[in-house]
């Protein structure tokens, strides 16, 4: 496939990707390529259609949405570049959705990892060591965001209690239905 070799070439040579990524697109393209020949197309002739049927096929093959996103990106370029080359009017991808990944969950930190944010908070010169200091165990003992510690007024700060008063989102007034 002369145009797959030309877009590979046209990523070593000019966005200087690695040879896993190389290797990774090459895989995808051959998989592509495959699934349109069974249709009776050329892979450079692959239309809307069968791109959105490469997709569907690959989530009913059980892959993950991630891996369906990583194929299809590769497939968009590929297109992307063919259209820009002339070798084909236009670029078919640029209707597709792609797949929906689910959202990542925040990576708690470890108990040495937090140590060493407060040790390293605590070094900074002057003042602020302990300010920055109190301000991370403060953030990780109560669960605040860092937008919510930094609007903290300084009226919160009860030292004579040894407590900071936090306020939550106020309710909002229930409104009676028209």
């Amino acid at each position: 496939m002369p145009q797959v070799e030309a877009f590979l070439e046209m990523l070593a040579a000019e966005r200087g990707a690695a040879r896993n990524t190389l290797a990774a697109y090459a895989a995808d393209l051959e998989d592509f390529a495959a699934f349109v020949r069974a249709r009776g197309m050329a892979v450079h002739a692959a239309d809307a259609d069968t791109l959105r049927a490469w997709v569907e096929g690959l989530a009913a093959a059980g892959f993950a949405a991630r891996t369906q996103a990583r194929r299809l990106s590769a497939i968009r370029q590929f297109h992307r570049f063919l259209a820009r080359e002339g070798i084909r009017p236009d670029d078919p991808t640029e209707l597709l959705e792609s797949p929906r990944l689910p959202a990542s969950l925040p990576r708690a930190l470890s108990e040495a990892e937090v140590e060493s944010l407060i040790a390293a908070a605590a070094a900074l010169p002057g003042r602020r060591g302990p300010v920055a200091a109190a301000a991370v165990e403060l953030l990780y003992c109560s669960g605040l965001r860092a937008s919510e510690l930094v609007s903290l007024p300084a009226g919160a700060l009860r030292e004579t209690e040894g407590q900071v008063a936090v306020r939550g989102k106020e309710p909002e007034e229930d409104t009676p239905e028209p």
